[in-house]
C-alpha cells in the first residue's frame, strides 16, 4: 500500500492531484494507492496538521487497512513536494514496524533555509499579489481543501515577500530535521528536479546524504512539479520507483 500526501505548499492541494496515468501505472504493478487530504494552513498550524495525519496512520494501523483490503497494515508513504515533507515529519515523529519506505518527489526536510524565509526569485517573476487580497481568501475554521485559484495565490504571496514559514508556525527549528533523526529514517526514494525553482535539489541531497538506506533520482528538468508537466518524463520515473520498491520486497 503506498498511502500518498499531495503537494499544494501545506497552503493548497487536494488528493487528487496526481495523474491518473501514474495511478494505473502503480495499480498494474499491483501497488494500491490510499490519497489522504489534510488540514491547511494557515488556518491550522503545523502541528495540527501533523498530529491529525498521524491520528490518520495509526487509524489505518488499528483497522483502516482492512478496509482498504489489505492482509497486514505494512505501507510506503509517498509524498510529492510539501506531501514529502509531512511523510518525513510523520515518520521521525511516530514509530511504526508497519512504514517501509518514503517516496519523497520533491520535497524538503527543513524549513530553516533561507530560500523558504527570503523573497523567492521565481515566484517573484508572477504578478504580485497583495497581503489585503489573499486575507480575503483566508478562513476562520479548519479547511482541508478549498478554492484552488484562492489558495494558490496565498501561497504566491508567502513566497514572494518571503513569510510563508510564518504562515506555518512560529519554530522552524522543531519541524526541522536533524542528522540523527534523518539517519533513523526506514529507506528513502528521493526524486528531484536537478534545477528545481521552488526547492532546491540541495534538500534532497542533503537527505541522500545523511539517510542510511536512500536512492536519489536527479531529473533533468526547471520545472518543481515535472511529473505533472512532463508525462513522458514522468512515466519513466515512476517505472524506477517501481522497480525500487520491487527490489526492497524481494
Amino acid at each position: 500500500m503506498l498511502i500518498y500526501l499531495h503537494g499544494g505548499g501545506l497552503i493548497f492541494g487536494q488528493r487528487e492531484d496526481l495523474p491518473g496515468e501514474y495511478i494505473e501505472l502503480l495499480n498494474s504493478k499491483g501497488y494500491s494507492i490510499l490519497a489522504l487530504d489534510y488540514l491547511l494552513a494557515p488556518e491550522s498550524n503545523l502541528e495540527q496538521i501533523i498530529n491529525l495525519l498521524s491520528k490518520t496512520l495509526e487509524w489505518y494501523q488499528n483497522a483502516g487497512y482492512q478496509l482498504a483490503g489489505q492482509i497486514d497494515p505494512s505501507y510506503n508513504l509517498f509524498g510529492r513536494s510539501a506531501g514529502a515533507y509531512l511523510a518525513l515529519q510523520l515518520a521521525t515523529r511516530r514509530s511504526s514496524k508497519w512504514l517501509k519506505t518514503i517516496i519523497s518527489f520533491y520535497g524538503y526536510y527543513k524549513l530553516n533555509d533561507a530560500n523558504f524565509i527570503y523573497p523567492n526569485p521565481y515566484h517573484n517573476k508572477f504578478a504580485k499579489v497583495s497581503k489585503e487580497l489573499i486575507e480575503t481568501f483566508i478562513q476562520n475554521k479548519p479547511i482541508s481543501q478549498g478554492n484552488e485559484n484562492e489558495r494558490y495565490l496565498i501561497y504566491l504571496y508567502c513566497r514572494q515577500v518571503g513569510n510563508w514559514i510564518e504562515f506555518l508556525t512560529d519554530d522552524p527549528n522543531s519541524f526541522s530535521l536533524t542528522k540523527e533523526q534523518i539517519n533513523l529514517l526506514p529507506p528513502l526514494l528521493l526524486v528531484h528536479a536537478d534545477k528545481d525553482p521552488d526547492v532546491p535539489i540541495q534538500q534532497s541531497k542533503q537527505l541522500n546524504k545523511f539517510a542510511n538506506q536512500s536512492y536519489l533520482i536527479e531529473v533533468a528538468s526547471a520545472d518543481h512539479d515535472f511529473d505533472r508537466t512532463n508525462l513522458t518524463k514522468g512515466r519513466e520515473v515512476y517505472l524506477q520507483v517501481i522497480e525500487w520498491l520491487d527490489s526492497l520486497s524481494n
